[in-house]
């Protein structure tokens, strides 16, 4: 069927149907490319994943208790603000 025929009924379809067409047509073109977008369907797994990250702490590290570190970023600082009035 030539693209021209399709336009029609196409332009048609509301905005779900098109966002299901350009879903389908991405598919079935990155299959023919050899290439899989079709997302896992192992629930399961997922739901493992997401149950660690869900008791997972995590630690945020900050320069701003690290006197060190809070010295080395104002070094860096002070020779990129000359770096820029050079």
């Amino acid at each position: 069927m030539p693209l021209s025929e399709l336009l029609s009924p196409v332009s048609q379809l509301s905005h779900q149907d098109k966002l299901r067409l350009i879903h389908f047509l991405l598919l079935a073109v990155a299959k023919e490319e050899g290439c899989s977008l079709e997302a896992n369907r192992n629930s399961d797994s997922e739901s493992v994943l997401l149950n660690r990250l869900a008791s997972t702490e995590a630690v945020v590290w900050s320069p701003q208790s690290d006197v060190a570190a809070v010295q080395a970023l104002s070094d860096l600082l002070v020779v990129a603000q000359g770096t820029a009035h050079a």
